[in-house]
C-alpha cells in the first residue's frame, strides 16, 4: 500500500511537470535560443535615429543554405522609403559575416560594416524624403553567433535526439533577426511583403512565409526554393527551416470562406515514423483553425496558408503562416496558431507589451480544451496555471527592461499571467462582449502593432466599461488576493462578510466581481457578487439553509481562499443589501417536466441552460416576473440554469429525473 502511493505520487508529479514543460514551451524555446543575453549589444541612439529616416516597404532574402550548416551565402534586400533626408542608409547584419559589396538601386556603394553589428551603407548624395530606395547587401559566413556580442542562436544547425534528422533554422525573436539577414529591427516599421529564396541541396526541403511560388532545378543538384508573402510582417517573424521533409498538407474550411479553404502545409522529418506519430496531432489544426475563426474573425492569412516545419528546439515560434515546432502537441499547435491573431496579425507594439503575443496565445491554449477536451479539462489546466503564478506572491505583466530576454518571455508572468488576466477579463465582461471585443480590437489593429493601453481603450470603446480598476491591479498591478468569508444563514437569507488580503503592498485592493458556491443539502447554487472594499458585508436572499460556501469555484480570477467560518456574528456585519439584485428563485427542483424560474427585481435577465458537460443548450433574455422552461424533452441527469441581472450572476444545479 506505502510502495502504491508512493509511485501515484511520483507519476502525479511526473504529470504536472509534464503539463508544466508544454505550457510554457513556447517560453522555452525563445529563452533557451537567447541564452547568451547578457552579452547583447543592441543597436545606440544615434544608429536607431539613422534608421528612423526609413520605412521598411519589404524583405527579399536569397541564400545558399544547407541542413547541417550555418554557413550562408548570397544576398538580402532591404525595399524601402526615406521618410526624411539622408545620406547613409543604417541597418543591422551580424559582424561576423564577410560583406561583399551593397548596391543601392542597382548601383554600388560604400559601405562600413562593424562588429558591433551595423552596417552604414553611403549614398551618392543626400537623397530627399519620399524616394524609394533598394539596397542590396551581398555576404557571406557562419551565420550563427554564439558568444561574444550575441544573445543566442538566431540562426541555428542540429540533429533531431528523437528523429536524426539534421535542420538548419532561424529563431529571431526578439532581436536576431539581423544574425542572418540584413534588417532594421523596430517593432512598429512592419515590412509590407516578403520573400525567401533559399538553394540548397536537392534532397531537402525549405519552408518559409506566404506561398510557395515555385522549386528550379540547378546544376550540382541543387535547388531554389522561392516562398512569398503579400502579407505585412513583423521583422522577427520572417523564417527559414532547410532539412530533408516530408509535405503532408490538409485543409481546413471556415464557415467565412463559402466553398473554399485554407491549407495545412506541415513540413514533418522525413523518418518514416514521425509522420505516423504526430499525424493526429498535426490533423487537430484545421479544427483549431476553423474554431478560432469563428471566435476571433477569419484566419488572417488565408489566401495563403498555415502550417508547420519541424525544428530541433524545445518549443514553438509562430512564425507568420509557418510556425516551427520542436514537437507536435495539442496545446502548442492551439498556442502557435492563436499568435497568428495575436502576435502576428496584431504584434505588440514594444516588448514590455508581449502580454498582447503570449497572454493570448497562452489563452488559446485554455479555449481549445474548453471546446475540443471539455470544460473540465480546461478547468484543470487554468489551475495549474493559476498555482505557477500564485508560486510567488508579486510580478507584474507590465515591465520596463527590454533587454532582459527570460523577463520577455517569463513562462510565470508574460504567459501564465497573462492566460490568467484574459481569462479574469472574459469573467469581467461576459462571453458575448468579450469575444466581440476581441473581434473589435483585431480589426482596429489589423496588420498592425499594438500596445497594451490601446488594448483597454479597445475593450472600453466595445464593452462600454471603464477599465481602469482592473488593468492598474492585474496588469499594471502585482500579486493577488486571498478571501476569507464569514458567514451565516437562516434558511431565507444569507449573512455574508468578506475579507481581502493582498500578497504584495503594491497592489492592496481588487476590486473585482466574485463568483461564490453555496453548498446545502442535496445540491449548491452559486452567486457573483462586486468586491470594491477590503471588508465588505451582504445580505442575500436564499431559499436553503447554506451549511458551506467556496470562493471562486470556477477559477475565474487569481486568488487564495483563506479560512471559511459559519457563525452567527455575521449577522452583524451584513451591510450591503443586494438582495434585489439576485431574487431569484427556480423550482420545482428536482424536476421531471417543468421548471419556473422567478425574477422578483423587475429588471431584464439573461437566461442560459447548460448541460452537465457545459454545453449551451437554450439561452434568451426576459423581464416576465415568472419564466417556465420545458424540460420534457431533455434526458434524465444534471443541468445548470444561469442567470445574469446586470452585474451579477446566479447559478443553480437543477436535476431531471
Amino acid at each position: 500500500m506505502k510502495f502504491t502511493s508512493i509511485l501515484l505520487f511520483i507519476v502525479l508529479i511526473l504529470t504536472n511537470n509534464l503539463e508544466a514543460q508544454v505550457r510554457h514551451a513556447c517560453a522555452n524555446g525563445k529563452i533557451r535560443a537567447h541564452k547568451n543575453v547578457l552579452k547583447k549589444t543592441r543597436a545606440g541612439a544615434a544608429d536607431n535615429a539613422l534608421m528612423s529616416r526609413y520605412d521598411v516597404h519589404n524583405y527579399h532574402i536569397d541564400l545558399e543554405v544547407e541542413n547541417n550548416s550555418t554557413v550562408v551565402a548570397g544576398s538580402g534586400t532591404i525595399g524601402l522609403k526615406l521618410v526624411e533626408p539622408s545620406d547613409t542608409i543604417c541597418y543591422e547584419l551580424n559582424g561576423q559575416l564577410n560583406i561583399d559589396s551593397v548596391l543601392v538601386n542597382g548601383v554600388s556603394v560604400n559601405f562600413v560594416h562593424l562588429t558591433n553589428d551595423i552596417v552604414y551603407a553611403i549614398l551618392p548624395g543626400a537623397m530627399p524624403a519620399g524616394i524609394n530606395l533598394s539596397v542590396q547587401t551581398f555576404y557571406a559566413g557562419d551565420a550563427s553567433v554564439t558568444g561574444g556580442a550575441a544573445i543566442g542562436d538566431g540562426f541555428s544547425t542540429d540533429s533531431s535526439p528523437t528523429w536524426g534528422n539534421s535542420v538548419t533554422w532561424s529563431l529571431s525573436e526578439p532581436y536576431s533577426s539581423k544574425e542572418w539577414f540584413p534588417v532594421k529591427q523596430f517593432l512598429q516599421d512592419k515590412a509590407d511583403s516578403c520573400s525567401v529564396y533559399v538553394t540548397t541541396s536537392n534532397s531537402n526541403k525549405v519552408g518559409s512565409q506566404g506561398i510557395l511560388m515555385g522549386t528550379d532545378n540547378l546544376p550540382n543538384n541543387k535547388v531554389r526554393y522561392r516562398w512569398k508573402s503579400n502579407y505585412v510582417i513583423d521583422y522577427y517573424l520572417i523564417s527559414v527551416a532547410v532539412a530533408q521533409y516530408v509535405d503532408y498538407t490538409t485543409y481546413a474550411y471556415p464557415a467565412a470562406l463559402v466553398n473554399d479553404s485554407i491549407a495545412i502545409v506541415n513540413y514533418v522529418y522525413n523518418n518514416p515514423n514521425t509522420l505516423n506519430n504526430f499525424k493526429s496531432r498535426i490533423d487537430s489544426t484545421a479544427m483549431l483553425v476553423e474554431y478560432f475563426s469563428e471566435k476571433l474573425g477569419l484566419y488572417p492569412f488565408h489566401t495563403e496558408k498555415y502550417g508547420h516545419a519541424m525544428a530541433p528546439f524545445s518549443g514553438g515560434m509562430e512564425h507568420q503562416t509557418m510556425s516551427s515546432m520542436g514537437f507536435f502537441n495539442f496545446g502548442l499547435i492551439a498556442h502557435e496558431l492563436m499568435h497568428q491573431w495575436f502576435g502576428d496579425y496584431v504584434t505588440c507594439a514594444t516588448w514590455s507589451d508581449i502580454f498582447i503575443n503570449e497572454g493570448f496565445a497562452s489563452y488559446g491554449q485554455y479555449m481549445a480544451y474548453e471546446e475540443f477536451r471539455s470544460l473540465q479539462a480546461a478547468q484543470d489546466f487554468m489551475e495549474d496555471v493559476h498555482d505557477d503564478v500564485m508560486d510567488q506572491p508579486g510580478g507584474s505583466i507590465y515591465f520596463t527592461d527590454t533587454t532582459n530576454v527570460g523577463r520577455i518571455f517569463s513562462g510565470r508572468l508574460s504567459y501564465d499571467k497573462g492566460n490568467a488576466v484574459i481569462h479574469s477579463l472574459r469573467f469581467e465582461l461576459g462571453d458575448s462582449i468579450f469575444y466581440q471585443s476581441l473581434r473589435n480590437f483585431l480589426a482596429a489593429k489589423a496588420f498592425g502593432t499594438s500596445d497594451i493601453l490601446d488594448f483597454q481603450t479597445s475593450v472600453e470603446a466595445t464593452s462600454g466599461k471603464n477599465l481602469q480598476d482592473f488593468f492598474s491591479q492585474w496588469v499594471f498591478g502585482e500579486g493577488y488576493p486571498e478571501f476569507d468569508g464569514l458567514f451565516w444563514t437562516d434558511g431565507a437569507q444569507m449573512f455574508l462578510r468578506v475579507t481581502q488580503s493582498a500578497s504584495t503592498t503594491t497592489t492592496p485592493l481588487f476590486k473585482t466581481p466574485l463568483e461564490i458556491k453555496c453548498f446545502y443539502s442535496g445540491g449548491d447554487t452559486t452567486i457573483k457578487i462586486q468586491l470594491d472594499q477590503l471588508v465588505q458585508g451582504y445580505v442575500l436572499p436564499m431559499t436553503h439553509n447554506i451549511t458551506n460556501i467556496q470562493f471562486d469555484p470556477n477559477n475565474w480570477i487569481l486568488n487564495k481562499q483563506g479560512s471559511i467560518v459559519r457563525n452567527a456574528s455575521a449577522i452583524a456585519v451584513g451591510t450591503q443589501d443586494i438582495g434585489e439584485r439576485v431574487a431569484i428563485r427556480v423550482y420545482p427542483n428536482p424536476t421531471t417536466d417543468l421548471i419556473f424560474i422567478e425574477n422578483k427585481t423587475g429588471q431584464e435577465a439573461a437566461f442560459s441552460l447548460y448541460s452537465n458537460e457545459g454545453k449551451l443548450l437554450q439561452s434568451w433574455q426576459s423581464r416576465t416576473p415568472v419564466e417556465q422552461l420545458d424540460f420534457s424533452s431533455y434526458a434524465s441527469g444534471t443541468y445548470q440554469i444561469q442567470v445574469e441581472l446586470g452585474d451579477e450572476m446566479f447559478n443553480e444545479k437543477i436535476l431531471k429525473r
